[in-house]
């Protein structure tokens, strides 16, 4: 007997007793109908992770390759036809072809309009400040929604894409609970924090966007992992914050100013790391008079 054939009959009997091997999918087993023993286990499952108790329930179920991602890289031409006439190894290519790429390239910019240029502008924007901030997928998503449906009701016209890539990114992640501040959006944007305000409050208007501002409990535990504080700091400005008045907190003072002055009045209530109010003002992005401010209108709640 061939080596070939000792392989096939080492799959189809039992290495026990010689008897037949089938495969249970349900279980990913194989196992002898004899003797019952287990010959492999473990085994793919090569269909759906879905169940369907209709023929039209699967038809609309089936589907191919990876879910749809609505940053809209899987959904618009990302192929760029490149300017110059060489082939993968750099070697120059021959004139009949470089008079069909000359065409591919008319037949691409002619095909492309405007909208879909500024979305995968938008799309690669978005990407680029959503990891450099290190906001998750949805966040980066909800994003990308936002600026389609600003750019559909006109708020683009007279802005530039990237103060509405910015305001986009800047309302998405206050709306699933992981604000950023102007002053953190303006250091990864290739645009000014006024700009990035002025789009902000004309998506608000367009759109009627209930964004909220965030709350400064939930700037002092990132600040205050930025700042090296200990825990008990943390824990005390959060507790200077609850003790405030409802009317101080929501009178429209900035959030982010109101956690930079519970962490540094809890860092010299707790006798902490001792950090300045520099240290404080470079990590905050508020400036050091207005921290004073709110740690004398955070005393004198918390006192009292």
């Amino acid at each position: 007997m061939s080596v070939q054939e000792n392989k096939k009959t080492r799959k189809t009997t039992c290495p026990d007793c010689g008897g037949k091997i089938v495969a249970d999918p349900k279980h990913g087993e194989r196992s002898c109908v004899d003797c019952g023993m287990v010959v492999s286990e473990g085994s793919i499952d090569h269909g759906p992770e879905w169940r369907s108790y209709s023929f039209a329930e699967d038809q609309e179920r089936s589907r191919t390759g990876p879910p749809r991602d609505r940053t809209g890289s899987d959904t618009m031409l990302s192929t760029s036809i490149s300017w110059r006439d060489v082939d993968a190894r750099g070697n120059l290519i021959e004139a009949r072809k470089r008079r069909r790429m000359h065409r591919l390239r008319r037949m691409q910019s002619q095909s492309s309009d405007s909208t879909e240029q500024y979305q995968k502008q938008a799309t690669a924007e978005i990407e680029r400040m959503g990891a450099a901030l290190g906001l998750p997928t949805d966040v980066r998503e909800t994003a990308t929604d936002i600026f389609r449906l600003s750019q559909t009701n006109g708020v683009l016209r007279g802005r530039s894409v990237e103060a509405l890539t910015s305001a986009s990114l800047h309302i998405a992640a206050s709306n699933v609970g992981l604000p950023r501040s102007l002053g953190e959006i303006e250091l990864v944007s290739r645009i000014d924090r006024n700009s990035i305000a002025r789009a902000k409050r004309a998506i608000n208007t367009k759109l009627g966007l209930a964004v909220e501002p965030g709350a400064p409990e939930e700037y002092v535990e990132r600040f205050g992992s930025e700042l090296d504080v200990d825990h008990r700091t943390v824990f005390t400005a959060n507790r200077i914050i609850e003790s405030a008045s409802d009317e101080y907190i929501g009178s429209g003072a900035n959030p982010v100013a109101i956690a930079a002055g519970a962490i540094y009045t809890a860092d010299r209530m707790t006798g902490g790391n001792c950090v300045t109010q520099q240290e404080v003002s470079d990590a905050t992005d508020v400036c050091i008079m207005t921290i004073r401010k709110h740690k004398s209108e955070l005393l004198s709640h918390y006192e009292c």
